[in-house]
């Protein structure tokens, strides 16, 4: 897929499931930025990323051969007609932050849902999160507004801004979306 110093970055597999469920379980413990609130089980995430891998982009990017940070698409709503609008989300390894791997996996990702064509994409992010926020605001992505406490995480309410980057403009009627292409 590709490669920048020694960050290699590749569609995701089962096997990955145990790295990928650490990465998340501990952004899932320390951090308000995942709303989940029990841990991932491995077999959890392979089965998520199996039922989802045909459509949506699973990558990882390896350091030294271990997973250090995924990211992923998912449907943004169940309703048919939003097949064209996907929601994104990145998480990279504490051991691994600051290296630039969640802009690296972030640009594959955005790039392989454009030439899938989906036309927007979407991303929740829990506020106050500047890093984030600023990761997303670099790709193009635009607040559409917030939710005032939407959820209850350690111990405090927590608000989540409504992001969406547009890929492309509408097409009357739309093409169906590509499949993934490994």
């Amino acid at each position: 897929m590709s490669t920048s110093d020694a960050v290699a970055v590749r569609f995701a597999q089962v096997g990955d499931a145990p790295a990928a469920s650490a990465i998340l379980n501990h952004y899932i413990a320390e951090s308000t930025s995942n709303f989940r609130t029990e841990p991932y089980e491995p077999e959890e995430w392979a089965e998520q990323f199996t039922a989802n891998a045909d459509r949506f982009p699973y990558l990882v990017a390896e350091v030294g051969g271990a997973v250090a940070g995924l990211a992923y698409a998912s449907p943004w709503r169940p309703k048919q007609a939003y097949a064209w609008t996907a929601e994104s989300t990145v998480y990279v390894s504490p051991d691994h932050q600051g290296l630039g791997i969640g802009s690296l996996l972030y640009g594959e990702l955005l790039k392989r849902l454009e030439q899938q064509g989906f036309r927007s994409v979407m991303a929740q992010i829990s506020q106050p999160n500047p890093g984030s926020e600023a990761l997303h605001t670099r790709f193009g992505f635009e607040l559409l507004g917030s939710i005032r406490d939407a959820g209850f995480k350690h111990g405090s309410w927590v608000g989540v801004g409504i992001w969406q980057k547009v890929l492309a403009e509408p097409e009357h009627p739309p093409a169906p979306t590509a499949p993934v292409e490994r």
